[in-house]
């Protein structure tokens, strides 16, 4: 019930904010996408997830048109801007190291669907993570 509750009030501050919230506590994951046309979800499997979530935020910082607004050692919030109209998009990476998992999330702010840009969007930041040097 106090899951629901705490998803339901961000869910709120989201759509009234326009950004992220409450996504950044150590022992949650990232919220579920609640509209699946505009959003991507994925968990990444790791070995070792404290050197993998270093090796995704520098890729993330590196991605063009994309700026980190918010991070801590297990959570990073991106604002990426879409190549063609420039809409804002919110990428989430947080490490739970617990679970091994790194996951990731890419939402669009407006609209309710997003022509595959956030799937595309997470599907070259896991290849590029593939083609890192260690």
């Amino acid at each position: 019930m106090k899951r629901i509750i705490l998803t339901s009030i961000a869910l709120l501050l989201l759509l009234l904010n326009g950004s992220p919230v409450l996504a950044a506590l150590d022992t949650e994951e990232l919220p579920k996408c609640v509209v699946v046309t505009h959003c991507v979800r994925v968990n990444w499997e790791v070995s070792d997830v404290e050197t993998s979530f270093k090796k995704a935020v520098e890729a993330v910082a590196s991605t063009p048109r994309t700026k980190i607004v918010e991070q801590t050692d297990l959570y990073i919030h991106a604002e990426a801007k879409t190549k063609s109209r420039r809409y804002t998009d919110d990428l989430l990476l947080k490490a739970l190291p617990e679970k091994g998992v790194i996951q990731v999330r890419s939402e669009s702010r407006v609209g309710i669907g997003d022509m595959g840009v956030n799937q595309k969007r997470v599907d070259d930041l896991a290849y590029r993570l593939s083609t890192m040097k260690n």
